[in-house]
C-alpha cells in the first residue's frame, strides 16, 4: 500500500511509553505517532530533556508531532537520558552523541520505518539535533536545528564570560528535574523543591550574591554534579570530555537545515557551522534578528521589524520542517508546503538585511565584504560622556595619541540593556535604545559623523583595542550601535572578552601600566547604517546580570565573593601609536 493510500484509509496510531535500548542497556521511553498501518514510514524524531509529556517545553515548542504524523511521517518523542521516565543519570550534551546514534538506528530497523530517518528540534531540543549530526548514524539522512549551538553548554559563548543569569537558572532548572525523579522522604523533597522554586522565581537574586560556586542546590554534586565544569573550576572542559562531543557536526549526507538568530546568545558557533559547510543542496542557514525566543513569535526587541514571523503564520515553522523531511526523507519536493518553498528554494544561506527591512539570499556565509576601518578618537574629556568620543575613518585627523578611561565597579556594574538575553528575567532582550545607559560615566561612547551614505555590514564586527588596566584581570563589553536621526541608538551587535582567556589561555594577566591589543569580536548579523544614521561603539567593563561580574583580581570571579572585588580603571588608548580601531566588514551596496 502507498503512503497516500494509507494516509488516506487508515486512523492515526499513538504508542506511548516505547521504551527504546541503549548501547549500555539504559532504556529511553518515547512516544510513537504514526500516519497509519500497513506502510512504512519515513521517521522523524525530537529528543526533549524537559519531560515529553509537557506541551510547553516539550515536543510542541517547534510543531504538533501529530500535525507531523499528519504529513506522512512516524514521529518518535522522546525523552533524554535521566529525564522524564527514561533512565540513567542527566549529563547535558555529552551524552546526546551516542544516544542520538542508538536511537536513530534503533527507528531506522523497526517495522513501521523506511529506514530514512531525520531529526528536528530547537533550543537543547536543537543541540541534540546538532550532536546526532554528529554521531555520523549510517541511517540520518536530514536535521533541522532551531537556535541551538553544536557544542555543550560548558563552553563559554560570551568572551569567555559566564552566562551567570542563564546558566544559574537553567541549572535550577535541571535541578528541579532531577529532585522531581528522586526517591527522597517526602520532608526532604517537599524543602528541596521549595528552594529550587524559589530561586527560579527571581534568578537574578539566586546569581546575585557571589560566590557562584557555594550557589543552595546547585553546589550539591549530586543535585547539578555539571556545574563546577560549567563554572570552569579546572578551566575549560577537558580533552577526555571534548571527547564526547561532536563539535563540528560536518556529518557527510546529513541535509541540515539550521535557523539562527543575530542576537541569540547560542548564535555564534551556528553561524561558525554554517559558514564552515557552504552551498551545498544539503545545507540551508536562516539568519534572522531574532532574540534565543525570537524564532517562534517573530519578536526581535522594542522594534518590530517586517516580515520576521514564522513562515506560516500560525503553523508556524512546521511546514518548513516537513517540506525539509519530504526532500531529504522521500525524496519529494517540498511544493506541498507553499508557504516554505521561498526559505528553502534558493541559495545556501537566506539572511535578514536589517536597516532595509527585508530578506536576502547568499551561497554561503557571510556574503562578500571587504574590510573598512575607522578609528577611535578622544572626545577631550578625560571621562567621555554620551557622544563624546569620536570615530573617524581611518586615516582622518586621528590626532595626538590620548586615551579615555572608565572605572569599573562590579559593586555597581553595567546594567543589561538589551541584546543575545535568554530568559525575560535579565531585562528586556533583544533591540534597545540604549541611552538609557549610554550616559554612565562607567561606559566609553565613539561616534561617527552623520553618514552622507549608506553603509551595509554583514558578518562578524571586530573591535581592535589598546587598552590597559590597573587590575590583572578585566572584562571589555562591547556594542555595536546604529543612531537613528531620532537619536534612538538601536543595538546592532555585541562582543565580550574576559581578558584572561583572550589568548586561549586561563592566565593570561594584564600587567599594570602596559597597554594590551586585544581583539573583540561581536556577533554575526547583517545591517544597513543608513545615509544620515550615524554609527556608534560602546564600551563598558560589564553587562550585569547576563554576565558575571569581573572581581578585577585572579581570583576567578565565579569563585569569588563580592568581599573580594575592587574597582579598577581601564584605559583605552588611540592615536598614531596606538590605533584602536572598529573593523566593519562591509558588504557590496554599502
Amino acid at each position: 500500500m502507498s503512503e497516500v493510500a494509507a494516509l488516506s484509509k487508515n486512523r492515526m496510531t499513538v504508542d506511548l511509553g516505547i521504551r527504546i535500548p541503549m548501547r549500555d542497556g539504559t532504556e529511553l521511553v518515547a512516544d510513537l505517532y504514526l500516519p497509519g498501518s500497513g506502510a512504512r514510514w519515513p521517521t522523524v524524531l525530537i529528543r526533549c530533556p524537559y519531560d515529553r509529556t509537557d506541551p510547553g517545553m516539550g515536543s510542541m515548542v517547534i510543531v504538533d508531532p501529530a500535525w507531523l504524523a499528519r504529513q506522512g511521517f512516524a514521529v518518535v518523542v522522546q525523552d533524554t537520558r535521566g529525564r522524564g521516565e527514561s533512565e540513567g543519570e542527566f549529563d547535558p550534551v555529552y551524552q546526546e552523541v551516542d544516544d542520538g546514534y542508538d536511537t536513530v538506528e534503533w527507528a531506522a530497523s523497526q517495522s513501521w520505518s523506511s529506514g530514512a530517518v531525520g531529526i528536528y528540534g530547537s533550543s537543547y531540543m536543537g543541540i541534540t539535533t546538532y550532536q546526532a549530526v554528529a554521531s555520523r548514524a549510517p541511517h540520518l539522512r536530514a536535521a533541522v536545528a532551531f537556535v541551538a549551538t553544536p557544542l555543550s553548554l560548558g563552553h563559554r559563548l560570551a568572551g569567555g564570560i559566564f552566562e551567570a543569569c542563564f546558566m544559574t537558572w537553567y541549572a535550577y532548572l535541571t535541578a528541579l528535574m532531577t529532585v522531581s525523579r528522586a526517591t527522597l522522604a517526602p520532608e526532604e523533597k517537599a524543602d528541596l523543591l521549595g528552594r529550587i522554586v524559589g530561586a527560579l522565581s527571581d534568578p537574578v537574586a539566586a546569581a546575585a550574591a557571589p560566590p557562584l560556586s557555594e550557589l543552595d542546590i546547585v553546589s550539591d554534586k549530586e543535585l547539578a554534579p555539571f556545574w563546577e565544569d560549567w563554572l570552569w573550576k579546572d578551566g575549560p572542559p577537558t580533552a577526555e570530555r571534548q571527547r564526547l562531543l561532536g563539535d563540528d557536526p560536518d556529518a557527510g549526507d546529513v541535509a541540515l537545515l539550521h535557523i539562527s538568530g543575530y542576537r541569540d546568545f547560542l548564535a555564534d558557533h551556528a553561524f561558525d557551522l554554517a559558514a564552515r559547510l557552504g552551498a551545498s543542496d544539503k545545507h540551508r542557514f536562516i539568519a534572522g534578528p531574532w532574540t534565543h525566543r525570537g524564532p517562534y513569535s517573530g519578536y526581535s526587541g522594542s522594534r518590530e521589524l517586517p516580515g520576521t514571523s514564522t513562515p506560516a503564520g500560525p503553523l508556524g515553522w512546521g511546514p518548513l520542517i516537513a517540506a525539509w523531511f519530504d526532500i531529504h526523507l522521500r525524496g519529494g519536493t517540498g511544493d506541498g508546503y507553499p508557504l516554505a518553498q521561498p526559505w528553502i528554494e534558493s541559495g545556501g544561506v537566506r539572511y535578514y538585511l536589517e536597516g532595509e527591512n527585508r530578506w536576502e539570499t547568499t551561497p554561503s556565509w557571510p556574503p562578500a565584504t571587504r574590510l573598512v576601518e575607522w578609528q577611535l578618537s578622544s572626545g577631550g574629556n578625560a571621562v567621555s560622556a554620551a557622544g563624546d568620543g569620536r570615530l573617524l575613518p581611518l586615516g582622518i585627523g586621528a590626532g595626538a595619541d590620548t586615551s579615555d578611561h572608565f572605572v569599573a565597579d562590579p559593586h555597581d556594574p553595567v546594567p543589561t540593556c538589551g541584546g543575545a538575553l535568554g530568559i525575560p528575567e535579565q531585562g528586556p532582550e533583544g533591540i534597545q535604545d540604549q541611552r538609557s545607559i549610554d550616559g554612565r560615566s562607567d561606559i566609553l561612547v565613539y561616534t561617527s559623523e552623520v553618514l552622507t551614505e549608506s553603509v551595509r555590514i554583514a558578518g562578524q564586527q571586530e573591535l581592535l583595542l589598546h587598552f590597559s588596566s590597573d587590575a590583572p584581570d578585566a572584562d571589555i563589553c562591547v556594542t555595536l550601535v546604529d543612531v537613528e536621526p531620532s537619536g534612538f541608538a538601536y543595538n546592532i551587535a555585541e562582543g565580550c572578552v574576559r581578558t584572561r582567556y583572550r589568548t586561549g589561555g586561563t592566565e593570561e594577566w594584564l600587567v599594570p601600566g602596559t597597554v594590551h591589543e586585544i581583539a573583540v569580536t561581536l556577533h554575526n548579523t547583517a545591517h544597513v547604517f543608513r545615509k544620515g544614521h550615524r554609527i556608534r561603539i560602546m564600551i563598558a567593563g560589564s553587562n550585569y546580570p547576563r554576565l558575571s561580574r569581573n572581581l578585577h583580581t585572579k581570583t576567578l570571579p565565579e569563585f569569588g565573593s563580592m568581599r573580594d572585588a575592587v574597582a579598577a580603571k581601564h584605559e583605552v588608548h588611540h592615536g598614531a601609536a596606538h590605533p584602536s580601531r572598529l573593523i566593519l566588514h562591509v558588504a557590496d551596496g554599502g
